[in-house]
């Protein structure tokens, strides 16, 4: 029930089950489902009419994304690293042994950068393990961020090994060091580690958007800068019998700058879950608060937190005179909603308050 304030903070969500079968009949219909309309409970708001049920793509996107528990989660996400940390460490092997018998600057610099994916797969599975430990004492809403945290140490690693490769190819330029010696088996080696990369990228790219995890995701992109850098690699090699010696080391900066953008981009995410960046759009909240019979509006809306776990807090604006169960009712619709239009919500912290009382701003 509602604190003295109105206040109340919903628990962590179990998967909720779908209005339209039924199963929320112990907590009254929403509005525009079959059994909301002409329900005489709430007092009559406005004329316009609102609609509670949702768009058909948003319910089969829902769907498509099964809830799973935090232990199932981290186990996927675990396997998935523990795989690309095997091809990764295969494929520096390769690289190092071609690079070094060649002499090509672009193809151990290659090698550094799966070396240093397969580092940041290491880094990755300690970081959730930590992650997928449940909610305790002293942190109630779990440890989740302690996946950010680690894929901001991996965007770390990628700009050392960037920085690294910048002012070896710097120095040969300058240096005008020969060019890399040619071989065909190099080159095949080197095709077999882009295909192999190509599907590893699709892989985890896959997985990171069935579980919704950051991590899966920025890896996903390390591996595929991953492919365009062998694709330099293998261009410069190719070139060596026309005896241009720039050319190498012009490739191995063409990596760099592959590997800072991959490295802004995961930067970018990290922090903006660490400085509480906003996560939804207060509008598209509002219209799904606003949707469900007995609310009378909605605003002080905010929203953050990583992608598979967003906190949503705002007020809404209900009839004076509804009873504690029937707002404690329409709190929990409103919960269900936001929940069912945003999969990724597992937190709705609400506040009701009498209609007609100012609004305050969302921010």
């Amino acid at each position: 029930m509602p604190d003295g304030r109105g206040r109340r903070r919903t628990p962590s969500p179990q998967p909720a089950p779908d209005h339209r079968s039924g199963g929320d009949a112990g907590r009254g219909p929403i509005r525009g489902s079959p059994a909301g309309r002409g329900n005489s409970r709430f007092p009559p708001g406005p004329s316009r009419r609102r609609s509670g049920r949702l768009p058909g793509p948003a319910r089969r996107r829902h769907r498509r994304s099964p809830l799973l528990s935090e232990s199932a989660r981290a186990a996927r996400i675990r396997r998935v690293l523990l795989t690309a940390l095997a091809v990764n460490a295969l494929l520096a092997a390769v690289k190092f042994g071609v690079g070094w018998q060649l002499g090509s600057l672009s193809v151990l610099s290659d090698a550094i950068h799966s070396l240093l994916d397969g580092g940041a797969s290491v880094i990755a599975l300690i970081g959730i393990t930590a992650a997928a430990r449940p909610p305790d004492a002293g942190h109630p809403y779990g440890h989740r961020k302690f996946e950010i945290l680690t894929t901001i140490i991996v965007a770390g690693l990628l700009f050392l090994s960037a920085w690294e490769i910048l002012g070896a190819a710097v120095g040969r330029l300058l240096r005008s060091a020969p060019a890399p010696d040619f071989s065909l088996g190099g080159i095949a080696l080197l095709g077999l580690g882009i295909v192999a990369n190509l599907f590893l990228s699709r892989w985890e790219r896959r997985a990171g958007l069935e579980v919704s995890s950051p991590l899966l995701l920025a890896d996903a992109a390390h591996t595929r800068t991953d492919v365009f850098s062998s694709v330099l690699a293998i261009a410069a090699v190719a070139g060596s019998p026309f005896g241009l010696p720039w050319l190498d080391p012009l490739f191995a900066i063409g990596i760099v700058i592959l590997l800072a953008r991959a490295i802004y981009e995961i930067f970018i995410e990290g922090v903006k879950v660490v400085s509480d960046a906003t996560r939804l759009d207060p509008e598209q909240i509002r219209k799904v608060a606003e949707g469900v019979e007995g609310v009378r509006g909605a605003h002080a809306i905010r929203s953050h937190g990583m992608a598979n776990d967003i906190h949503i807090d705002l007020h809404i604006q209900v009839e004076e005179q509804l009873s504690t169960r029937q707002v404690y009712e329409i709190e929990n619709q409103v919960s269900e909603a936001l929940r069912q239009k945003f999969p990724g919500v597992t937190h709705v912290a609400l506040r009701h308050e009498p209609r007609g009382t100012p609004p305050e701003p969302n921010a």
